[in-house]
């Protein structure tokens, strides 16, 4: 064999092994898959399949921000200790009250942030507190075929409670539930159940300081907890997806104590809602957020609590904007309280700040025409609110809908009473 057959012996040779590596591929990895172990769970074997378990202790002495709970469950009951507190129905019925030992709190994680049938909760927290310990229960559910078996367990411990406490979870979470069960027919009897869903007070009573009125900021601003290094919520479904693709992810840790702190804040500013907006002593510190109490009483037609909201709203230090609201709201109490004198001179009150309010002077109008009897007065009082709408329209400002017309309507009918009445007096 000659040299050059020889050389092209050795290149295919060198070729066909060079193929047969490419062919062969990387060599194979070992998937990783995490057990429940990672995240501090234990793996729960069910009639219905398999599903993690994590349950963490919390002490209510242990600080949450700037509240220490142990001291909000005895301001939100001062006359009974922690073992037989109880929290309110939030505006509803004031003197509505659920032992707290009743009470569940929930919240879930789910594969999507906007509902929908595809839409599963695969992290499911259950927050309870037994009168020294407030213990948060993690469902999770490591493969989604299983989902009936985490389901039989909520529902067995929703069972038991007497009220449900959400955060937003009228609109979302309790609505996914019930569908989720609905699907693997289940009864969904926690529908029934009172639900305290705290997004709404909280948007009544806050929207006007709060950046957003999601759970981070009530944290943030109201109890002064900042968390850190906590998973955005946003990214929470992403983790699921990768872990279920790879069978591991590094921040699945992070998902299960984003929806731990997610519970636990939600018990603690349930304690502290209930302290700050008690009906007849409320403790709210800032004028405008006692006087979106007394609004927000005011539209559940409470009329103690929220004259309690007002005055002590009064005893602060107030502007003369906030003064004028003040007046106006519990003249509008007053009033549908029959208490027209009383209302009159809130009115009064009203028009002494702001001269140019043709809602006061129309009220002090109608009082003055339908009680008094005093046509006279009333027609003046019209009479210097349609001067004052002149002027400032003549100024530029813009015209209030429908004031004048109302103004002048008035005056034409006390313009008729007068001259029906001046005979009769003659």
């Amino acid at each position: 064999m000659d040299r050059q057959s020889l050389d092209q012996n050795t290149i295919r040779a060198r070729v066909e092994r060079m193929s047969a590596h490419i062919a062969s591929g990387p060599p194979a990895v070992e998937p990783i898959h995490i057990g429940p172990e990672s995240v501090g769970a234990i793996e729960v074997r069910a009639p219905r399949g398999r599903f993690w378990h994590r349950r963490v202790d919390h002490a209510p002495e242990e600080p949450w921000g700037e509240h220490i709970p142990e001291s909000l469950l005895s301001e939100t009951d001062p006359a009974a200790d922690a073992e037989s507190a109880s929290v309110r129905v939030p505006f509803d019925d004031p003197g509505a009250r659920v032992d707290l030992r009743d009470c569940v709190f929930l919240d879930c994680e789910t594969t999507g942030l906007s509902g929908g049938a595809g839409t599963i909760p695969f992290l499911i927290a259950l927050g309870q507190f037994d009168g020294t310990t407030f213990a948060v229960d993690q469902f999770f559910l490591a493969d989604p075929s299983d989902e009936a078996a985490v389901l039989d367990c909520v529902a067995a411990r929703l069972a038991e409670a007497k009220a449900l406490v959400t955060y937003n979870g009228r609109a979302f979470d309790a609505p996914l539930l019930e569908g989720r069960f609905h699907f693997w027919r289940l009864s969904p009897e926690f529908v029934c159940l009172p639900h305290l869903d705290l997004l709404w007070p909280t948007r009544a009573l806050f929207a006007h300081r709060l950046e957003s009125c999601a759970l981070s900021q009530v944290e943030e601003q109201l109890l002064r907890y900042a968390r850190t290094e906590d998973l955005p919520g946003s990214e929470v479904p992403g983790v699921y997806f990768e872990y279920l693709r790879a069978g591991f992810s590094p921040r699945l840790h992070a998902v299960f104590e984003h929806n731990r702190f997610d519970v636990v804040s939600l018990f603690v500013y349930a304690l502290w809602l209930n302290a700050q907006t008690h009906p007849t002593r409320p403790r709210l510190a800032a004028p405008d957020d006692l006087m979106a109490l007394a609004r927000l009483w005011f539209r559940r037609h409470r009329s103690g609590p929220a004259l309690a909201a007002l005055g002590e709203a009064e005893s602060r230090v107030l502007d003369g904007h906030q003064r004028a609201r003040l007046h106006e709201l519990r003249g509008r109490i007053l009033k549908r309280d029959h208490e027209y004198e009383a209302a009159h001179s809130q009115w009064q009150s009203l028009a002494a700040i702001h001269p140019a309010r043709h809602d006061a002077a129309e009220e002090m109008a109608k009082h003055l025409e339908h009680r008094r009897r005093d046509f006279a007065a009333a027609l003046a009082i019209v009479d210097r609110a349609l001067e004052n709408l002149r002027i400032r329209e003549s100024l530029g400002e813009p015209e209030i809908a429908g004031a004048r017309e109302s103004l002048l309507r008035r005056q034409m009918r006390l313009k008729r009473r007068l001259a029906v009445a001046a005979p009769r007096e003659a």
